[in-house]
């Protein structure tokens, strides 16, 4: 006791520093450790439907085609991704025209709001690799071709 009376001002501010050292530590913590809401913060909070009949529509509009094998289909947060296996035979620019069906089927809302990828595979066509993407604010799908493999000597 007698130490405290003797030095009032220096466990004053001990205890003052003290104090601001734990508050801060409970903002730190609850700053990186949030108690509510989604793990994607609110950018889903306003995010249109995506109805399964609508990508089952599109999935089956693609088949009809015949340039296509397989068609597999998910969504990761705000990117629409399309995961297509392509026939042998199909040609490359044939195929990335079937983007357009995708843009045609889905609302505006819906592609105003998702990113969208298309990922075009086939082990047999050196074509192959090729991405497709399209933004949420672009008009038509931008497209990177063959990039598995170089011939670099």
């Amino acid at each position: 006791m007698k130490f405290i009376k003797k030095n009032k001002t220096i466990v004053i501010v001990a205890i003052i520093c003290l104090v601001l050292v734990i508050l801060m530590g409970v903002a730190v913590y609850r700053m990186f450790y949030p108690s509510n809401g989604s793990v994607y913060g609110d950018r889903l909070e306003n995010a249109p439907e995506i109805d399964n009949a609508v990508i089952e529509q599109i999935k089956n509009k693609i088949m009809d085609s015949d340039l296509v094998e397989e068609i597999d289909y998910n969504t990761n947060v705000t990117t629409m991704k399309f995961f297509i296996k392509v026939k042998d035979s199909a040609k490359l620019e044939k195929v990335q025209a079937l983007s357009d069906i995708i843009l045609d089927t889905l609302s505006t809302k819906i592609v105003s709001f998702y990113d969208i990828e298309i990922y075009l595979t086939n082990e047999n066509n050196t074509s192959y690799p090729s991405i497709g993407y399209h933004s949420k604010n672009a008009e038509a799908f931008s497209w990177t071709n063959n990039v598995g493999e170089t011939d670099e000597e």
